[in-house]
């Protein structure tokens, strides 16, 4: 809920945000980077600024290209 009322407050004065989450993998690199105690876990970041334009269309591929259910018959 912290994160949704940040992301609703940076709307509110004209900022862009993007929530990124993150996998265990870079947890020690960005720890030794920015010295980040071991204690704390790395789940997400809120990465906001202004925005450089309006969303675009999307073009997606239908999803028979891009899901694959392992063990689905085909």
């Amino acid at each position: 809920m912290h994160q949704f009322a940040a992301w609703v407050a940076l709307e509110a004065e004209g900022f862009g945000a993007n929530l990124q989450h993150y996998n265990p993998v870079v947890d020690q690199k960005v720890q030794e980077a920015y010295k980040i105690p071991l204690e704390w876990k790395l789940r997400a970041q809120l990465v906001f600024g202004g925005r450089a334009g309006e969303p675009g269309q999307k073009d997606f591929k239908p999803l028979e290209e891009r899901i694959f259910v392992h063990g689905a018959k085909q």
